[in-house]
């Protein structure tokens, strides 16, 4: 977690000037461990079929080999690129909290730009999910955030105790401020 103090000048979409930036936070690191793992398949499966070509007989006619490392480079560049775009759409979805509100904004580089947020006072019920020895293992977990009508869930949420001790810190925090601004309001009112 970002500390208040080291980001004094945060600014992040959709932010208010009243708001104080608490912390941010990526989705967990593990998301990107499956595209990980095929773009290394599909790079060993490349590898070893350029070595059996080139250092192989099967293929002695040129346009063969060719044709052969026309495919592969293909399929090196294909591999690359999903991988590239998994890491790009994993980088630029970002949890902002501040001292109001939870934001969770999601982009890509071309087609989507979601932004949702989330007052912290309105929240009712704030759940941890953490299902199965993996998800205990590496500390991740889905956080269910429960509002009057609505329940935004944020999945592979990472360090997911601590996250989860932040936000319902900061949900009193708030529920406590606005509490304060009604009562003042009230007297205010009534007089």
């Amino acid at each position: 977690m970002s500390e208040p103090a080291f980001a004094a000048g945060f600014s992040f979409q959709a932010k208010d000037q009243a708001e104080a930036f608490q912390f941010y936070y990526h989705q967990h690191w593990i998301r990107l461990l499956w595209p990980f793992c095929r773009l290394l398949f599909w790079n060993i499966l490349i590898v070893a079929t350029g070595i059996v070509m080139l250092t192989g007989d099967m293929f002695a006619e040129p346009l063969t080999r060719h044709t052969i490392l026309i495919i592969l480079t293909a399929f090196f560049l294909l591999a690359h690129f999903e991988f590239l775009a998994r890491l790009y759409h994993y980088l630029l979805y970002v949890i902002v909290v501040s001292d109001k509100r939870i934001h969770r904004i999601k982009k890509t580089l071309l087609t989507m730009d979601d932004h949702e947020s989330t007052d912290l006072w309105v929240l009712q019920d704030i759940h941890k999910r953490q299902h199965g020895i993996v998800q205990n293992l590496f500390g991740y977990g889905t956080l269910i955030l429960q509002a009057q009508e609505t329940e935004v869930r944020i999945h592979f949420t990472p360090e997911i105790n601590r996250r989860y001790a932040a936000l319902a810190h900061l949900r009193e925090r708030a529920r406590a401020y606005i509490s304060r601004k009604d009562e003042v309001l009230s007297k205010t009112t009534s007089s």
